[in-house]
């Protein structure tokens, strides 16, 4: 799990956000009950999720549904904005590795060109 490796992206000045579609209540609830200590942004209406492009059709339901949601995603953005690197997961269950995300994060880091 991610938060569990956070000290790998703190070491390296990274800050971690989570956006999800589930209204602000629910993220508290669910930030409090699993100590998930990454700033969550509640994302209702899918709005941010749009803007990303990452809303679309999707395997879900556990069956062969395809179900329109936000999939998860990776962004790198440098402090000017700008996206450096992105993951964008095939469906809900497919995300990088903690190795692939700090690996690329050194890359631009070292080399921000």
């Amino acid at each position: 799990m991610l938060t569990e490796h956070i000290s790998e992206f703190e070491i390296r000045s990274i800050k971690l956000i989570s956006i999800a579609s589930d209204s602000v209540r629910l993220l508290r609830k669910f930030k409090e009950e699993n100590k998930f200590d990454v700033d969550m942004i509640s994302d209702r209406g899918a709005k941010i999720a749009k803007q990303y492009d990452v809303y679309w059709f999707a395997p879900g339901g556990g069956k062969n549904y395809k179900i329109k949601q936000a999939v998860p995603s990776k962004f790198l953005i440098d402090k000017n904005g700008k996206i450096i690197w992105k993951y964008i997961g095939k469906d809900k269950t497919d995300r990088p590795s903690i190795e692939m995300m700090t690996s690329i994060i050194d890359k631009y880091i070292k080399n921000p060109n």
